[in-house]
């Protein structure tokens, strides 16, 4: 009888689990789902930079499925098999829903389609993966130590994710182009303060025990870490969606400083969503 007991807890939790990843995949995706910049991106972007994206993407999944994967373990099996088990439900549900919405078609070539759903399946399965924490709950702070691997891993997720919902639109360019050098200098300022707002919340919740003063060294480090990462995650993805071909520097600068608001803040916020 026990045994009976258990199993069913254990099948309860599967299910759980599952409805979870679906929720996560919907929610994180679905708003790229219905982008039309999204299914015109599949026509014309360059195989290497999808694979590139997607190779990139991997490991660091891999490191934050090691603080919140589907399974209690930790051993680096388990993490690449929740990682893959995500991308399966991010691949599904991508072609699923666009199958729906007719933005993928029997008509069109198996490639564009192909790579349509990739890249929809990419941010469905972050969502799906980040599904298994609890939102806000703080559970996972002690395993996500700043600096380390993991802690790292956990910013990318929150530059690469907010970055991802705004990076194939061409509002990139708009609003680069309709930015005067004040502009973009005030919005820079702008996303390195409310980053450091966000580090400074992150920064009291997970060293209350310290003083003032290391607070404020915490908090900054943060800030310094998370700017970092959400400036390399806006390049890659300005360069993985042509918004860099063909333009002058000062040009690249200027959408990387707008491209860099929604990554800053999203890198900043992360630790204290997951």
């Amino acid at each position: 009888m026990p045994s009976t007991s258990t199993n069913n807890a254990s099948d309860q939790s599967q299910w759980i689990g599952v409805g979870r990843a679906v929720g996560g995949a919907f929610v994180f995706g679905l708003p790229l789902m219905m982008t039309m910049e999204m299914w015109q991106m599949g026509l014309y972007i360059e195989p290497f930079r999808l694979l590139a994206l997607i190779l990139i993407s991997l490991p660091v999944l891999v490191c934050v499925s090691s603080v919140i994967g589907f399974r209690e373990s930790r051993e680096l099996l388990d993490n690449i098999i929740d990682v893959f088990v995500a991308y399966a439900f991010g691949l599904v549900i991508s072609f699923l829903t666009l199958l729906l919405f007719n933005a993928i078609s029997w008509d069109n070539f198996i490639e564009i389609n192909f790579k349509i759903v990739m890249l929809q399946a990419i941010p469905a399965s972050f969502g799906a993966l980040l599904a298994r924490s609890e939102i806000g709950s703080g559970e996972h702070d002690a395993s996500i130590e700043q600096g380390g691997i993991d802690y790292l891993a956990v910013l990318a997720i929150g530059a690469i994710y907010l970055g991802f919902n705004v990076a194939p639109t061409e509002e990139i360019q708009l609003i680069a182009y309709q930015m005067s050098p004040w502009h973009q200098l005030a919005l820079f300022m702008t996303t390195l303060v409310v980053m450091h707002i966000f580090s400074e919340a992150g920064s009291f919740s997970s060293v209350s025990t310290r003083g003032a003063h290391t607070k404020w060294l915490v908090s900054l480090s943060n800030t310094s870490t998370a700017f970092v990462v959400a400036l390399v995650a806006s390049v890659l993805l300005l360069w993985v969606f042509g918004h860099l071909d063909g333009l002058a520097f000062p040009q690249i600068v200027a959408n990387t400083i707008v491209l860099l608001f929604p990554a800053g803040i999203g890198a900043a916020a992360a630790k204290l969503i997951i």
